[in-house]
């Protein structure tokens, strides 16, 4: 009798399944597009892949594009980043263009047959980017271990070519490095971003790193923009990773708004001429306002109350307070500072936020009630009750 009803139990349920099952429609996850090169410098159909921006078909713009070596492996990794790099307006929209390689032909690619493959990339693959694309002609050239190796040795041949090169776990470089000390030595200017990295535990790898690094110290122009970024606790697989993403923020550091996590780091960024000068170079190089954004101006005031540091508030407070400054705020943000100024006692200053906010938005009974706080602090019952009633009644409403 069990077994009956256990059969007659399982029946449905199969049923259920082979429902669900034929109910389900495959189809293919295809990020970007794969385009085939009929190569006279490799002599060889070469394939390429290009992600385009999400407002690429709908915009008239010209976009930067970021060239990623070994796209086989690092092509959707830098598309990765593009999502999330657009999506909170870290860095401007651009195009990621992956150059794949395959074993162990990539190795000869960035070393002994490096000048042809510099040359690849430069007469065909960018100038067919180029010519089939809304390009800004603005570019980045990410490479790693090998490719990282390749990526400096051509910013030592071509300059010019790209806008940023970005090496992770770069190998081998001794004789790059020994170059780099040579053309720095006669004076040598260069206009583009260095960035590489290195992993403390890749050890040798992370010595000649170190070895370059020492040299910019000494004798990069100040012209020259470069960075060196000391990984901790990631293994030699897993750096391309980090050092893409850290690369492509270096590039576009003035792109976003600025803010700043703790009132320490402010304070150690040089303060509120730091903040101006920063405002005033994202304008130059992209375009935006040189004023102070809201957000950075919230975000000062805020460390400044998670600091308690009540005199330095102040000092931002009565430079950045406004009207339009309190209407921008959005959520609690605003009873953050009016709680602030009750802390310390400064009740004239959250009476003016909260008239504010009433004027803002006459049916919410918050900063009425708020208000009516304030006034009970300073004895005032007349008017403590006027704002308690006004908000009584808006409840009832």
């Amino acid at each position: 009798m069990k077994l009956k009803t256990l059969v007659l139990f399982l029946v449905p349920i199969c049923a259920f399944f082979q429902s669900v099952q034929a109910q389900i429609n495959q189809v293919d996850n295809i990020v970007g597009e794969n385009i085939l090169i009929q190569s006279k410098v490799l002599q060889e159909e070469r394939e390429i892949q290009i992600y385009l921006p999400d407002s690429y078909e709908e915009s008239n713009k010209n976009y930067p594009v970021l060239y990623v070596l070994d796209g086989q492996r690092l092509f959707l990794h830098g598309v990765s980043l593009y999502q999330s790099f657009s999506h909170f307006k870290k860095t401007p929209e651009f195009i990621v263009v992956g150059i794949s390689n395959k074993y162990p032909d990539r190795f000869t690619h960035f070393s002994s047959g490096s000048d042809n493959f510099l040359s690849f990339i430069e007469n065909e693959v960018i100038t067919v980017i180029d010519e089939n694309f809304r390009t800004s002609e603005e570019r980045l050239l990410f490479g790693w271990e090998y490719g990282g190796g390749f990526v400096i040795k051509s910013m030592l041949d071509k300059p010019n070519l790209f806008d940023a090169y970005l090496a992770s776990s770069a190998y081998p470089i001794t004789n790059t490095t020994k170059r780099m000390d040579s053309l720095l030595s006669s004076n040598i200017k260069f206009n583009t971003l260095l960035y590489f990295s290195a992993s403390t535990s890749e050890s040798g790898l992370f010595v000649s790193a170190n070895k370059l690094d020492s040299i910019l110290k000494r004798k990069a122009p100040v012209s020259m923009k470069w960075v060196f970024k000391k990984l901790e606790g990631v293994d030699h697989s897993s750096t391309p990773y980090s050092a893409m993403e850290d690369g492509v923020k270096q590039y576009f550091k003035y792109y976003p708004e600025l803010q700043f996590s703790t009132f320490d780091e402010f304070r150690e960024a040089g303060r509120l001429p730091y903040v101006i000068e920063y405002y005033k170079r994202r304008a130059e190089k992209f375009g935006f306002s040189p004023e102070l954004s809201e957000w950075t101006k919230f975000t000062i005031l805020r460390n400044a109350i998670r600091a308690n540091k009540f005199s330095e508030f102040e000092i931002y407070a009565n430079t950045f307070i406004s009207v339009d400054f309190i209407h921008g705020l959005r959520g609690n943000r605003p009873y953050e500072i009016t709680d602030f100024y009750r802390k310390h006692k400064a009740y004239d200053k959250a009476i003016y936020i909260l008239e504010i906010l009433v004027e803002k938005d006459p049916e919410s009974e918050k900063p009425l009630t708020e208000l009516g706080d304030v006034y009970t602090l300073l004895n005032n019952k007349k008017e403590a009750s006027k704002y308690y009633k006004k908000a009584k009644k808006l409840s009832k409403d």
